[in-house]
């Protein structure tokens, strides 16, 4: 009998730790969904709101970020952003994303589209799953 209470405890702990996982994943994927809001809304702080303050990446940190981005949503009339293929590896509380996007901007009815995979890192801060590095 106590045999039988071991291993329901084990399957119990396995799936409440799968769970999790899954909530956290869910998490991530709002994070990244509302970036792709952002840029469609080009509203700055939206987009602000899924970056760590401590973000860093090959042109700089969090405040040459926010001034990029303002630039960018300030020069098009028109931002469309679609990701998909998503990937996501979590460790503790850091993951990795990986994606494919499309990304169209238009201004003065020029049109330019950019495809690519995008990768990025983030953190859990407090409740929130942020990016804090642009791989």
């Amino acid at each position: 009998m106590r045999r039988n209470r071991n291993w329901s405890f084990i399957l119990f702990l396995f799936f409440f730790l799968w769970a999790c996982h899954g909530f956290e994943e869910e998490r991530i994927r709002q994070t990244l969904n509302q970036r792709g809001e952002a840029f469609k809304k080009k509203d700055l702080s939206l987009y602000l709101s899924c970056v760590s303050e401590d973000y860093q990446d090959k042109d700089g940190g969090f405040p040459q970020l926010r001034e990029r981005m303002a630039g960018y949503f300030n020069a098009f009339d028109r931002i469309e952003y679609e990701s998909w293929d998503r990937s996501i590896e979590m460790e503790g509380e850091k993951a990795t994303v990986t994606q494919q996007f499309h990304l169209e901007v238009e201004k003065g009815g020029k049109k330019n589209r950019y495809s690519g995979k995008e990768a990025f890192l983030l953190r859990k801060e407090g409740n929130r799953w942020r990016i804090f590095r642009g791989l």
